[in-house]
């Protein structure tokens, strides 16, 4: 999952790639352009965007961005550019700073929240190379055969098929996979890959796709993965 921020202000670049680390997300670039944003835009597929309202340019920026995107927008705004405006032009989100860290933190959980009912809802399938994961009817195929997945299964197994190539630690699945479950911990993470692997791997102890980056965290790969991919069998 790729979460964008533009922004200027180190401290608020830092506070916000953080706190959406600590919600799941993956990948959190900090671009300091609104040109740097819309190039980024237009090559890869976000989950919403996070912006600073000066570096954004006020009202025509948010148009500007929504001509490249329909990602949720989340405007941090600091340069006296009234919340309605901002809004109209179709900001979904303005929080004015300073903030709260806490506000922002329930602002995106809305936003995610939202994101995994919509996925749900639309029966979302999504490919990684012979991998083809379908949440809503919690399955997997490869190779021709359907695997049926527990919950938890399938929540993992989207959350890496959304961050292909992507390593992720145990503590952002939690977050971003189970919703931050008071209930889950890294051995949770660790025994739910091990019977990913045996469902879907030819070879669990040696796994193709579902690779585990030792010290960091496990990867979802389209190919089988290149020699300088540590290989652990355990979790």
């Amino acid at each position: 999952m790729l979460v964008p921020i533009l922004e200027s202000d180190p401290d608020y670049g830092a506070l916000g790639a953080t706190l959406l680390r600590r919600l799941g997300v993956a990948e959190t670039p900090v671009v300091g352009s609104l040109a740097q944003l819309l190039d980024l835009l237009r090559q890869r597929e976000v989950a919403m965007v996070v912006a600073d309202g000066a570096l954004l340019g006020g009202r025509s920026g948010v148009v500007r961005l929504r001509e490249s995107s329909t990602a949720p927008l989340v405007v941090l705004e600091g340069s006296g550019e009234p919340p309605p405006v901002l809004l109209s032009a179709g900001a979904d989100h303005v929080l004015v700073k300073p903030f709260a860290p806490g506000l922002f933190r329930a602002t995106v959980e809305a936003i995610l929240r939202r994101l995994r009912i919509e996925r749900s809802a639309a029966g979302r399938v999504v490919r990684v190379g012979p991998l083809t994961v379908e949440p809503a009817a919690r399955s997997a195929r490869i190779e021709g055969r359907r695997h049926f997945l527990s919950p938890r299964e399938a929540d993992l197994l989207e959350y890496l098929a959304l961050n292909q190539g992507v390593v992720v630690s145990r503590r952002q699945i939690i977050e971003g996979a189970w919703a931050g479950d008071p209930e889950a911990s890294p051995a949770a993470v660790t025994m739910c890959m091990h019977r990913l692997r045996r469902k879907l791997e030819a070879d669990p102890h040696r796994p193709v796709q579902l690779r585990t980056r030792r010290g960091d965290g496990y990867v979802l790969l389209g190919a089988p993965a290149t020699p300088d991919l540590p290989r652990r069998a355990a979790g």
